[in-house]
């Protein structure tokens, strides 16, 4: 009896260890390899892990993320800026990181690249141009000084010069 029971124990261990890869592996594991894969810069198994990611989890930003990096690594931009747009619809909202990132800098030069940033992330507006982001608050208000009105609403400042 003890050995069937030792047989059953060690049966089922075994089963357990195989569900962290595979079509039944967990999304935190398929998450962790994707990013231990980018980590060790095997670019080619971590595109492959997110895009499994992805499919399981549609809604799961990270895996849309860790996609752009191991596409933008392989070079494969237009893939790359595809999947950091998803991440970003998705609700990956950490501007920073995305331009700190060294796997993205591939894409960095690309008018689409800048197109994306520059419609998912508030900017800086005056008169009706495009500068860079203000200092991020969540400030709201309205300033007029002799020459101009200036509107604040979290990190977008609209400045308009007055008419009298």
């Amino acid at each position: 009896m003890k050995k069937y029971v030792f047989a059953s124990l060690l049966a089922a261990t075994a089963m357990l260890a195989a569900c962290d890869s595979g079509p039944f592996a967990s999304t935190d594991a398929m998450r962790q390899h994707a990013a231990q894969s980018l980590a060790q810069k095997n670019f080619g198994a971590a595109a492959s892990q997110a895009e499994k990611l992805s499919a399981k989890a549609p809604d799961d930003y990270e895996a849309f993320y860790l996609l752009a990096q191991a596409q933008a690594q392989l070079g494969n931009k237009n893939a790359a800026l595809a999947a950091l747009e998803s991440a970003i619809k998705k609700g990956y909202k950490d501007e920073q990181a995305i331009a700190a990132n060294d796997n993205l800098q591939s894409l960095r030069n690309m008018s689409a690249y800048a197109e994306l940033m520059d419609s998912a992330f508030p900017r800086r507006v005056q008169a009706g141009t495009a500068e860079t982001p203000a200092a991020a608050s969540d400030a709201v208000g309205i300033t007029e000084t002799a020459g101009k009105t200036v509107i604040r609403a979290g990190d977008v400042v609209v400045e308009m010069p007055k008419t009298n």
